[in-house]
């Protein structure tokens, strides 16, 4: 794994002294825009070197926070796909299965996202206090996929989770944080 995915959300958090993506993106001058999407929870595009992140508006607002963190992501790891194309056109990152965690891209953002959203510290005190993964999740205002990404890929996890995460969640689950399909 990348060690970037764990450096750079801690360098920006550090940086700009919040965890907020929406105070980070709108710090490195990225625009982020609400739409109402009717299949999308949020998608992110380069436009002459500006950077725009494009949030379903109709979500709440932790899954608004989950999304704009997660294409922050996507602009952090992935300008390439932001590019222009050959012919002159615009690429988007289209995510009409957003958290999809069969692509590596996906992934990527995904653990960016919970790294820049989640404390370790904090996650892992609640733990050792014998909160399980759905209420640690729900009282840092995360999905529980998004918390499970998290410790699955810290070094030194040997976690064995009473669900399996879900592969789309951000693209199927609602919007509470204890939703895991």
């Amino acid at each position: 794994m990348d060690d970037r995915l764990f450096s750079i959300p801690e360098k920006l958090i550090s940086q700009y002294n919040t965890r907020d993506p929406f105070i980070i993106s709108h710090e490195k001058g990225f625009t982020v825009k609400y739409l109402d999407l009717k299949k999308q929870k949020g998608f992110c595009t380069n436009i002459y070197n500006n950077y725009f992140i494009f949030i379903n508006e109709n979500l709440s607002e932790q899954m608004k926070k989950m999304t704009c963190a997660h294409e922050l992501g996507h602009i952090i790891f992935h300008k390439d796909k932001l590019a222009r194309s050959h012919n002159g056109s615009f690429k988007k990152l289209i995510e009409m299965e957003l958290f999809d965690i069969k692509d590596n891209t996906e992934y990527e953002a995904n653990l960016f996202a919970a790294n820049l959203l989640i404390d370790t510290d904090e996650m892992m005190n609640l733990l050792k206090e014998g909160y399980d993964i759905v209420h640690t999740a729900s009282t840092l205002d995360v999905n529980v996929n998004m918390l499970a990404i998290k410790l699955l890929e810290m070094p030194g996890m040997d976690l064995k989770l009473p669900f399996t995460v879900n592969r789309k969640f951000l693209g199927s689950i609602g919007d509470s944080a204890d939703s895991v399909q």
